[in-house]
């Protein structure tokens, strides 16, 4: 983590720093303004990692952290540096999508008598993490119709319905 208690000056590209941190204060900054989950702006878990302690008191020390002007300052700058909301976004949920598609895919688990439990759930969380995928990247079944029904109170019920190619269509693309 580098040394703690010296007091340096640190320059990030791009975020002007008028204020002195020492580097676990800095890197608190960055992980509480642009950490992913679970540390973006939640100040105890930003700052366990970045003084890399499990002390019980590290909610009233971030806490107080985060009261320091200097402090302020910097999240301030580092905020307000432009990046692309939108491909930051597209990332975050990407990474959480797969994370969530891989732990369904390797875990099993129990009820609280420790008797397994069908795969069926996972089965249906990986594959809605997946269908999230294929909506933020635009993939579709090349063969997907979609049908809407809507009331007039405004519910609406949408059948994706995948039509088969037919086995005549597979037998001229053999020959």
């Amino acid at each position: 983590m580098g040394d703690t208690t010296s007091i340096v000056k640190k320059e990030n590209p791009g975020v002007p720093s008028v204020s002195l941190l020492n580097d676990c204060e800095i890197r608190f900054c960055e992980l509480y303004a642009r950490g992913e989950a679970p540390y973006a702006g939640n100040p105890t878990k930003c700052y366990k990692a970045a003084f890399n302690t499990n002390d019980p008191t590290c909610g009233m020390k971030a806490y107080m952290l985060l009261a320091r002007s200097d402090v302020q300052k910097h999240l301030t700058d580092i905020m307000s540096v432009e990046f692309d909301e939108t491909a930051y976004i597209k990332e975050f949920v990407k990474t959480n999508m797969m994370s969530i598609i891989e732990e369904m895919a390797h875990n099993s688990f129990t009820d609280r008598n420790g008797k397994a439990i069908s795969p069926a759930p996972s089965r249906s969380v990986a594959v809605s993490a997946a269908k999230v995928l294929m909506d933020l990247y635009k993939i579709r079944e090349p063969n997907a119709n979609e049908l809407n029904i809507s009331n007039k109170d405004g519910g609406n019920i949408t059948f994706n319905v995948i039509v088969p190619e037919s086995k005549k269509k597979e037998l001229a693309n053999e020959e």
